[in-house]
Order: C-alpha cells, then sequence, then structure tokens
C-alpha cells in the first residue's frame, strides 16, 4: 500500500477549516491516500463577525463556537501551538499547553492559515490595561469589565468618579471597533435604563477614537457619514484624528496630549504578523506572504498561504484581499483544489473572487452595506441583510438556532448582566503608570506586593499636611510588602517619577510564595524590618 500523502494546515481559523472541508470533500474521489492534520490553539472554530455582539451580551458566548471534531469528521485535530516551521526540513515543531513536550510534525503539502496577533508593545500601559477584541477571551473580559464598572458606578457617590467609572475608550474606527463601540453603547445605555437607578444617562460616554479623517475607511464615504451620524445620535462620541499614546488603569492620553479618565480601554487595533511567520525568512509584503495568484508561497511549491498572514493578490486591481471572512472561506477551497491538483500533477486554479460586499452592524436595528461596489443600503435593511447573511455562514444547525433565539430572545428581554469569573481572583498582573500617579496610597488597605520591571518611584510620607521623601526605587526593586507582612495598612504613597512598568502580586499569592520560599521570606522579612525602623 502507497504511504498516505501529508497534508498540514496550520490554523483553526476560517480560512485553515474551510481548506480542511473542502479537502474532506474532494478527497474521496483521489486514487491514493491522503492523511489531513490541522493545528490549532483551541479545538474550536470562532465566528469572529459575530464576537462584537457576544461581547455585549446579546448572543450567548459559546453560540459562535463550533467545535473543530463536529465540523472536520475526517480531519486529524491537534490542539497545539505552533512554535516553528523548517521548510527545508518540511517539519513543524508544536507543543501542547498542559504536556509541554514538544512535536515534530512531518509534511508533504503545508498549509499556513495562521493569522496576525495582536501587538500593543509600542504604546505604553495599551497592553496591560486594554482590553482587544479578537478572541472569545477578550469578548468575556469585555463584558466582565463592562457590568463590573456597572456595578462600581451604582454604588459609589462621587459623582465625578462615576463618570470616569462609566467611560468606555474604543480606539480603533474600522469594522471592529465600530461594532463593539455601538454594541456597548447600547449594552451600557439598556442596563442603565432598565437596572441601575442611581446612574444618569449623561453618566455614560463611549468615545471612539480613530486616526484616519473619517470612520470606517473600507465603504464608500456615504455609508461612513450614516454610520458616523447614527452613532453620534445613539451618544457616541467620534473622535476624529485621535492617535491613541498610552493608557493607565483609570485614563487614555492621546498624541496630541489630551486625556480621558476611564476605567474602560477596548483596542481594534494593533494587528501584526504571527512571530511563526516572522522567523520564516520568506518574502513579506506589508507584514503579510507574498504569494502568487494560486496561493502558493513564491519558489515553495508544496506550500500555501491565505487568510490574514498572507498578501494574497486579487485579480485585474492588483490590489492585495482583505483580511476579511468572506475571502479566507473563498480562498480555503481555492488551496483545496489545488493541493489535489498538484496531488494529481494537474495545473492549479487562480482565486478569482473579488468579494461580495461589505457590511457593517451599528446596533439597535440598523446596519450599513455595500455589495459588490456599487449597491449601498443603510438602516433596518441591511441590519436584517447583516443578519441574515452570517447567520447562514455559522457552522452547524444547532448554532444558527441558538443565535437566531439569542436574537429573538434580545428583542423580548433585557440583556444579560451576569458576571462570568473564570479567572482566579489573585493572580500575577501587570500594570504601567504614568508620572505623578500614585500605585500604592498611604492608609489604604494592604492587597498587593510590587516589582519594578521600568521606570522608577519615589516613596513619600505624609504627617500633619507635610510630605517627606522617603525612598527612590527603581528596575527591579519592591515595595509594598510590609503592610503584607505585618497585616496593616499603607504607611506611605508610593508614586510613579516617569512612566513605570510593575509586576503586583496579590495577597494570597504573595502570602503563599513568602512561605514557602525561604529564602525570599528571610529577604522579604529582613527588608520589611529594615523600612519599619526607618519609619
Amino acid at each position: 500500500m502507497r504511504e498516505p500523502v501529508r497534508v498540514v494546515i496550520l490554523g483553526g481559523g476560517f480560512g485553515g477549516v474551510a481548506v480542511a472541508q473542502e479537502l474532506e470533500k474532494l478527497l474521496p474521489k483521489l486514487d491514493r491516500p491522503v492523511e489531513v492534520t490541522l493545528v490549532s490553539q483551541s479545538n474550536y472554530l470562532l465566528f469572529v463577525p459575530m464576537l462584537p455582539s457576544a461581547a455585549a451580551a446579546s448572543i450567548g458566548l459559546t453560540h459562535i463556537l463550533s467545535p473543530l471534531r463536529e465540523i472536520l469528521r475526517r480531519t486529524r485535530i491537534r490542539v497545539e501551538t505552533v512554535e516553528s516551521v523548517d521548510l527545508e526540513a518540511r517539519t513543524v515543531t508544536t507543543t501542547h499547553p498542559s504536556a509541554h513536550t514538544e512535536q515534530i510534525l512531518a509534511w508533504d503539502y503545508l498549509v499556513i492559515a495562521l493569522g496576525s496577533v495582536v501587538n500593543l508593545a509600542r504604546l505604553p500601559g495599551v497592553a496591560q490595561h486594554g482590553l482587544p477584541i479578537k478572541t472569545i477571551g477578550d469578548a468575556l473580559q469585555i463584558r466582565n469589565r463592562t457590568v463590573e464598572m456597572l456595578e462600581a458606578a451604582e454604588n459609589t457617590p462621587d459623582a465625578e468618579q462615576r463618570k470616569r467609572m462609566l467611560t468606555f475608550v474604543v480606539a480603533g474606527g474600522g469594522y471592529s471597533g465600530v461594532e463593539i463601540a455601538a454594541e456597548i453603547n447600547d449594552f451600557v445605555r439598556e442596563a442603565e435604563r432598565e437596572c441601575y437607578p442611581v446612574i444618569q444617562p449623561e453618566d455614560v460616554r463611549v468615545i471612539l477614537l480613530h486616526s484616519g479623517a473619517r470612520i470606517l475607511p473600507e465603504i464608500s464615504e456615504s455609508l461612513a457619514r450614516f454610520a458616523h451620524r447614527k452613532l453620534a445620535e445613539r451618544g457616541v462620541e467620534i473622535r476624529l484624528g485621535a492617535r491613541l499614546a498610552s493608557a493607565t488603569a483609570d485614563h487614555v492620553t492621546l498624541e496630541s496630549g489630551e486625556r480621558i479618565d476611564a476605567h474602560t480601554l477596548i483596542v481594534a487595533i494593533g494587528s501584526s504578523p504571527n512571530p511563526v511567520i516572522q522567523r520564516l525568512g520568506v518574502e513579506m509584503d506589508r507584514g503579510r506572504m507574498r504569494v502568487d495568484e494560486t496561493l502558493r508561497l513564491a519558489d515553495r511549491s508544496p506550500v500555501w498561504a491565505l487568510g490574514d498572514c498572507a498578501a494574497v493578490p486579487l485579480p485585474k486591481s492588483g490590489n492585495m484581499a482583505p483580511p476579511t471572512a468572506q475571502f479566507a472561506l473563498r480562498q480555503g477551497k481555492t488551496v483545496a483544489r489545488n493541493i489535489v491538483a498538484a496531488i494529481q500533477g494537474s495545473a492549479p486554479s487562480r482565486f478569482t473572487f473579488t468579494g461580495l460586499g461589505e457590511m457593517v452592524s451599528l446596533g439597535r436595528g440598523t446596519a450599513v452595506a455595500e455589495l459588490f461596489g456599487r449597491i449601498k443600503v443603510a438602516g433596518p435593511l441591511a441590519w436584517i441583510m447583516w443578519r441574515t447573511f452570517y447567520l447562514m455562514r455559522l457552522p452547524g444547525l444547532e448554532r444558527k438556532i441558538r443565535v437566531w433565539l439569542d436574537w429573538n430572545m434580545d428583542r423580548l428581554f433585557r440583556r444579560d448582566l451576569v458576571q462570568l469569573s473564570v479567572q482566579r481572583t489573585e493572580r500575577v498582573t501587570h500594570a504601567h503608570y504614568e508620572a505623578g500617579q500614585a500605585i500604592i496610597q498611604q492608609g489604604e488597605l494592604a492587597d498587593a506586593f510590587y516589582v519594578i520591571v521600568r521606570g522608577t518611584v519615589e516613596v513619600v510620607r505624609e504627617e500633619d499636611g507635610q510630605e517627606t521623601a522617603l525612598a527612590r526605587l527603581g528596575a527591579g526593586e519592591s515595595f509594598g510588602e510590609v503592610g503584607l507582612l505585618q497585616h496593616r495598612r499603607r504607611s506611605a504613597t508610593v508614586r510613579a517619577v516617569e512612566p513605570v512598568d510593575v509586576i503586583a502580586l496579590g495577597r494570597s499569592d504573595f502570602d503563599l510564595l513568602a512561605a514557602t520560599w525561604k529564602n525570599l521570606g528571610q529577604s522579604l522579612d529582613e527588608v520589611a524590618r529594615a523600612r519599619s525602623a526607618d519609619s
């Protein structure tokens, strides 16, 4: 019996899954065995277009997740992380998050559909305090933060503090940014009206930041103006020509120097190539792998790339295909057909799809749609089209029914305000503070221990209205242990002298670490005694 042809697909998004689905249809017709393996970090396909709706609780979080093993019955699924690709040796190295062991997968044909990753490192504090909107975990975090801010604001007597808690800043005026801003605005204003008597409509602010001259640059100017007007009518503040510069836990700073007091920042910006792709050493085009019109990697006959990570040329125009689901699905089918053609020794197919159009939901029964580049629809009809199109694209009858029921229930009942806490109460976290900002305040309860990663802080004590400087601490030094070890309130204020990044360890984790790590415990005791003596 002949050895099976090994096809390995990297990525469990729309593109990778589309390749596997099409191969499952085509391979039974071949006269030789083919083994298809799909490597994905999760065991489900996330239906990304509905992610903002899930984040704002208008549909169930799990209802936009389709288990890979249900939709790919004849494909081998490996839930692993891709560590590296060796194009010369024709191998892929993966690791499993639990087993922590490397696996080497050999391939005869390789499909790279790894997508992009969120990279906010160039913006101080944004990686630590911004909430991306890319994964189902991101959607859960946004939902929990929104409800958390509503609960806190309802019981805050300080009106200015209440407004800061209810200010939601969204960075990015493309599809994702506009849709999440619209959904969060609807969610918070409906909740305020129905369930939170203390909160007033004027307390709520949703601010959409966009660096360009208009939001939604992907669609026509007339539809973008309609979207801008509708969002503004519903209370969304749109700032054009506004670039995000930095963030802390309680405010956002723009490149202009303007400061916006807010406890919630949602970021729909900052995509960059997957690190695995960056290490391949192949020809790139604006951060995406260059492929030919058959989606084959240049000079790599057994390798194809598609989706967000590939610069796929469009027919006639010469432009690159946008990184959207409708293009990834068609690219997947083309790649599958070309793999079969390579196995059979026949000519490959060109990618000829040019797009059906674009649709963007604006919430509350309104959307904009541009079809085939010339038909423009706005308002309720576009909203019905948006919902119908994506409902039909959702994999599996069960998921279609669940989402359809969610949408109808959303019209009849209030959105769910339950927080879904899936993380431990205390954990190691990263935080960023700007110059002059207090990290811990004298007199407050001690609840965390801090290690400085970058920057400088000053330790000061206030007595009888006079402030005394006690110390300056820099990278590698720590603070906050005195109150934790001696179970007392903070005896001093620690303030950032310059922009500072810290690692924070909650009380219970600090106690466990200090009690079990002998050398650390002794060192911390010595530091605490010395600082207590100085005080």
